[in-house]
């Protein structure tokens, strides 16, 4: 049996800030953020910068544009904030998929790439091809 794909997206900040003064500046809560020399639970090394993110929603079955949509649905009421923040910090909206069974395509309709703009966020793609390339029933 092949595991279904896993998806998701969430904007990101890394640098040397403090994540309290994003949190402040856009007025939303994380869904995670680390300052620069806390210790990484999983690692156990200690962080080289401070990050802030803000995730999808969904559940990680949905499509990928689902994902990009609810990340800018959340950051668009404050977009000049947010715009602010990514032109300072570098800002970035990163994308992230677990291709089990094929790779379904990703398009960006205007609604996206204006979200994108209006934020300025640059894109990052993190995509795992998972397939052992054996077929399965055949």
């Amino acid at each position: 049996m092949v595991d279904d794909n896993q998806q998701y997206a969430y904007f990101a900040l890394e640098g040397d800030f403090d994540p309290a003064d994003i949190t402040a500046k856009v007025g939303v809560q994380p869904t995670e953020c680390w300052r620069r020399g806390d210790i990484c639970d999983r690692t156990r090394r200690e962080r080289t910068a401070s990050r802030w993110s803000l995730y999808s929603r969904l559940d990680r079955y949905q499509e990928l544009e689902a994902h990009i949509r609810d990340v800018l649905a959340q950051i668009d009421a404050r977009a000049e904030s947010f715009a602010a923040v990514s032109r300072e910090c570098g800002g970035w909206l990163q994308l992230v998929a677990y291709l089990h069974r094929d790779y379904p395509g990703l398009h960006f309709d205007r609604d996206i790439t204006e979200g994108l703009a209006r934020c300025a966020l640059a894109v990052d793609f993190d995509f795992y091809w998972l397939c052992s390339g054996r077929r399965e029933n055949t």
